[in-house]
C-alpha cells in the first residue's frame, strides 16, 4: 500500500505557519503528523498490507521524524521529485492513500489551496477546476492503482467521495473557515484513521482507478503576471490570460512536470520579490 502524506490535513493543524520550519508551534505539529501517519500505517497493516510505502508531500519535503515513523514502512524524503507527491508509486500497489485538503477555493476548507497557498488560484484540467486530491488521483490511475483512502477534514472527504466513488475517507476535523476547524479529540481522530485505512485496505480490490482522460489540457492561474509570463518562456506552455498560462499533453506524466515546473516558478518569483 502507498501513503501519500501531505500536512494540511492532519488533526489539530489549522494555520499555515504551523506547517513551516522556524514557527513556534511547528514541532507540535509535526508530531501530530507523525502521529496520523502512523494510524494509517497500522490500519494498513491490520487490514493485510505486506509493505507500506510513504512519500512525503509537504512543502520540501523532508520533514518526516524516521525515529517516530512505523516500524513497517518504508518511506521516501526530498525534494526534488520527479513524481513529486506521489513518488514512488507504480502499479505494483493494491491502493493509494492520500491525506491531504481541498482543493483552493472550497468554502470552509481548512487550508484549503491548490500546491502554493497563495500564489496559485486555481488549476483546471480540462475546463473544470482541479485540487491536489483530483491531480494525485489521475496519477494513481496512471499507474492503474486505485485511491482507496483518504484522510482530512470534512471538506477534503466530500470532494474524494464526489472524485472517487467508494473510498474511504476518515474526517479528522471539520472545517469552519480557511483558518479554523473543529477539532476531533486526538484519540477519536486516531481510532478513526486506523479504523479506515484497516477497512480500506480489506476492500481495495474493489475500487477502481478513476478515468483518466486521453487528452488532457491544464489551465493554471497565478497571482502575478510575471509568474504567468515566465511559464510561457517553457515550450509547450502558452499564455491564456494576464495572470493564465496553458498546456496540453496526451501523457499525463508529462503534464504533471510542466505542471510542476510553472508552481516552482511561481514560489521563486514570490521568493526574490516578496
Amino acid at each position: 500500500m502507498y501513503i501519500s502524506a501531505d500536512f494540511e490535513g492532519s488533526s489539530g493543524i489549522t494555520d499555515r505557519g504551523q506547517c513551516f520550519p522556524g514557527h513556534p508551534d511547528f514541532e507540535v505539529a509535526r508530531r501530530l503528523w507523525m502521529g496520523d501517519i502512523n494510524e494509517v500505517v497500522t490500519g494498513l497493516v491490520e487490514g493485510g498490507a505486506s509493505e507500506v510505502l510513504v512519500n512525503e508531500g509537504h512543502a520540501k519535503m523532508n520533514y518526516l521524524l524516521a525515529e517516530m515513523l512505523h516500524p513497517r514502512a518504508s518511506f521516501i524524503s526530498g525534494y526534488v521529485k520527479a513524481d513529486n507527491q506521489m513518488e514512488g508509486l507504480d502499479q505494483s500497489f493494491a491502493g493509494a492513500v492520500l491525506m491531504g485538503h481541498a482543493k483552493q477555493g472550497t468554502p470552509d476548507a481548512v487550508l484549503n489551496h491548490a500546491y502554493v497557498l497563495r500564489d496559485v488560484y486555481e488549476i483546471r484540467l480540462n475546463g473544470q477546476p482541479i485540487g491536489e486530491l483530483g491531480l494525485n488521483a489521475l496519477w494513481a490511475a496512471y499507474h492503474h492503482v486505485p485511491v482507496v483512502l483518504v484522510v482530512g477534514d470534512d471538506k477534503f472527504a466530500a470532494e474524494a467521495r464526489e472524485y472517487i466513488p467508494g473510498v474511504e475517507t476518515a474526517v479528522v476535523k471539520n472545517g469552519l473557515s480557511q483558518f479554523t476547524a473543529h477539532c476531533l479529540p486526538l484519540e477519536t481522530a486516531r481510532a478513526v484513521i486506523r479504523a479506515a485505512a484497516k477497512r480500506a485496505c480489506q476492500h481495495a480490490d474493489e475500487l477502481k482507478p478513476v478515468s483518466l482522460p486521453e487528452e488532457l489540457r491544464m489551465e493554471i492561474d497565478f497571482s502575478l503576471t510575471e509568474i504567468a509570463k515566465l511559464c510561457s518562456f517553457i515550450p509547450g506552455v502558452e499564455p491564456a490570460g494576464p495572470r493564465t498560462v496553458a498546456f496540453i499533453s496526451h501523457d499525463y506524466r508529462e503534464l504533471q512536470h510542466v505542471r510542476i515546473v510553472c508552481t516552482n516558478l511561481a514560489l521563486a518569483v514570490i521568493r526574490d520579490h516578496f
